[in-house]
């Protein structure tokens, strides 16, 4: 490196004691700052990326005193959390927020304008259809052929999902895995009707699938 700068030094220990007044301190590509007894936090740019490296406890980013904001990033910036993310306070999305994974409310979540789950469409395949209740908790299925709705996976107690069934040109028959519990134990008729459509809405309590809503009999435009 072309320019170095004097720092005064603690001859009893060789720690920096002060950087001359105006002036920097300059680490060339992947020289590394290192601090601790056991050189446990590293700070370093390797020419590509810039890197503030912990081995040691935990890595955290405090301020003196309460009260006083934390930014990370720019406005046109992405921040992108590699693991798990925990929330002890209050956490407000001034934008969108999109979770790929699984996201766990221990307290109130509240949406001030309102809440959507993107619906998925359901599928049959030798007269069945396969129910993922994690990945598609509001789906729809337009009927190919006569069918039953098997047993969802991934059940989680506490969870709800719907469905809307919609009958094509040809007006199909659909039944039910008992794990769906209808109103005294009774499975519902779907419309046969073509071009109609049926929403059913159900909450699992760790053992079946209650059903909590119904409406048939919908034009479908």
């Amino acid at each position: 490196m072309a320019d170095r700068f004097p720092l005064i030094v603690d001859s009893s220990n060789q720690n920096i004691k002060e950087l001359p007044d105006g002036d920097s301190l300059l680490l060339g590509d992947s020289e590394k700052l290192r601090l601790g007894d056991g050189q446990d936090l590293n700070l370093y740019h390797d020419g590509s990326n810039s890197y503030l490296a912990n081995s040691t406890g935990a890595l955290k980013l405090a301020t003196e005193s309460s009260g006083i904001a934390i930014t990370i990033g720019h406005t046109t910036s992405e921040t992108t959390v590699a693991d798990n993310l925990t929330v002890t306070g209050n956490g407000t999305i001034s934008g969108n927020g999109v979770t790929t994974g699984t996201s766990t409310f221990t307290g109130v979540a509240t949406a001030s304008t309102s809440a959507k789950i993107t619906q998925t469409a359901l599928t049959s395949s030798s007269n069945a259809v396969a129910w993922d209740a994690a990945a598609k908790a509001n789906a729809y299925h337009v009927t190919t052929e006569n069918t039953t709705f098997a047993a969802p996976s991934n059940a989680v107690e506490g969870a709800i999902i719907s469905v809307e069934i919609a009958q094509g040109g040809t007006a199909r028959t659909v039944a039910w895995n008992t794990v769906f519990e209808f109103a005294a134990s009774t499975a519902p008729t779907v419309t046969a009707t073509a071009n109609k459509t049926d929403i059913f809405a159900f909450r699992y309590n760790g053992s079946v699938w209650q059903e909590i809503g119904r409406v048939q009999n919908m034009a479908q435009t």
